[in-house]
């Protein structure tokens, strides 16, 4: 599962690396406790070993008696297991520890050294020194409990920790995305109709004024190509509006003359339907360039739909005539409703347009209207194949071209 937040990434990552930390600290806190403790023991055979040298060259020593040899020793340490040979390798003293369990075999070398036997762990070391040979030792297990001590201390420790880094890399990463996420709530109220308004600039030098920066001077870019856009659009829409009535005024003229023939008729009325499609066009595109500028101001006014449906009806007949199309309407006598009549026109000429443009040769458009819980329902309806698949959401996007647009309704 991906994490969704960058707090979240930035969090778990946090907690990650100081639980990865803390855990080789732990680790080599312990190996550098094992290594100082096994140190101090070294230290303390050592010096035993000196001392023994030292007492059995001021003194005879009867092998024999277990109390004169033990008190060559300093039974106050815990090094317990000893044993003593001399060169030919016979054994003069062995400690009660190390007669308890099985044959115990000295080590040959003269080192320090870790020995297991009889199921304990001895640190263990051998010495020579006048035709007597001498290995004193002792138990690893304190150090080792020591140590496991100090592990479980900080295990019991390390959720703690976790918890608090958790918490505090959490309340780090909101601190430092908050600006990123207070640019971005802002960036997200600039549409292309007030594409003038600008992040505000931090006043730190960092990263996120770096940021701001270069978002407003792609905000900048966009403005000065929408406006260029825009301008055309506009320029060019108001431009085409009158040599495209002047032509059609024309062709209409000539279509209704007495003595036009019929292919003079019929290719006036092919210019007019260009010119109905033209003036559509251009008359869409202005629209557009309104609408997109917040220029386009809403006329709330009565409207009697079936009368708007039976002006349209005439501009629809001259479009469906090159289709040999039947246009049919099914209306009340009268149909009235709040809105703006210029935008009801253009919404049902788009209908009426698209049902004759993507319809069968010799087919019908249906026009028909009613009321149904006190909401008018005008359904327009022809004989073409349908809105099918992913067309019927992109139906309604700007530009849209589809296969075949027009269906049953």
């Amino acid at each position: 599962m991906k994490l969704a937040t960058l707090r979240a990434r930035v969090t778990l990552w946090s907690v990650g690396v100081v639980t990865i930390a803390l855990a080789l600290f732990a680790a080599g806190a312990a190996w550098s406790l094992r290594q100082e403790l096994i140190e101090n023991l070294d230290k303390d055979i050592k010096a035993e070993a000196h001392d023994f040298f030292i007492a059995l060259k001021q003194q005879r020593v009867d092998w024999r008696d277990r109390r004169s040899v033990e008190a060559l020793f300093d039974q106050s340490k815990r090094l317990r297991y000893l044993e003593i040979r001399n060169d030919a390798g016979h054994v003069l003293y062995r400690s009660q520890e190390l007669e308890k369990g099985p044959a115990f075999l000295m080590p040959g070398t003269p080192k320090l050294q870790n020995i297991a036997w009889n199921g304990r762990a001895l640190r263990f070391g051998v010495f020579h020194q006048d035709g007597i040979v001498l290995g004193i030792g002792s138990e690893t297990k304190e150090i080792t409990e020591t140590v496991a001590q100090l592990l479980v201390a900080y295990i019991a420790v390390l959720p703690v920790v976790i918890v608090a880094v958790g918490f505090g890399a959490w309340w780090v990463a909101r601190r430092a995305v908050a600006p990123v996420q207070a640019i971005a709530a802002q960036a997200e109220t600039i549409s292309a109709s007030d594409l003038h308004q600008r992040l505000p600039a931090p006043s730190s030098q960092d990263e996120i004024a770096h940021l701001t920066s270069v978002l407003n001077g792609m905000f900048d870019r966009l403005q000065r190509s929408f406006d260029q856009v825009t301008r055309f659009t506009s320029d060019a829409s108001h431009e085409l509006r009158t040599p495209l009535a002047l032509m059609r005024a024309e062709a209409e003229s000539a279509l209704n003359a007495r003595n036009s023939a019929p292919d003079q008729r019929e290719l006036c009325a092919n210019v007019i339907k260009q010119c109905l499609e033209l003036s559509h066009i251009v008359d869409g595109l202005l629209f557009l360039s309104r609408a997109d500028n917040r220029h386009l101001a809403l006329e709330q006014e009565t409207v009697d739909l079936t009368s708007l449906v039976r002006e349209l009806r005439e501009d629809a007949e001259i479009l469906a005539l090159p289709l040999n199309l039947t246009l049919q309407c099914d209306l009340p006598s009268e149909l009235r409703v709040r809105g703006d009549r210029r935008l009801l026109s253009r919404a049902l000429m788009n209908l009426i347009d698209n049902a004759i443009k993507y319809n069968r040769a010799g087919g019908a458009v249906v026009i028909s209207a009613l009321v149904h819980r006190e909401t008018a329902v005008i359904t327009i309806r022809s004989n073409g194949d349908g809105i099918f698949g992913e067309a019927k959401e992109k139906v309604f996007d700007r530009f849209y071209r589809g296969d075949s647009l027009s269906g049953d309704v």
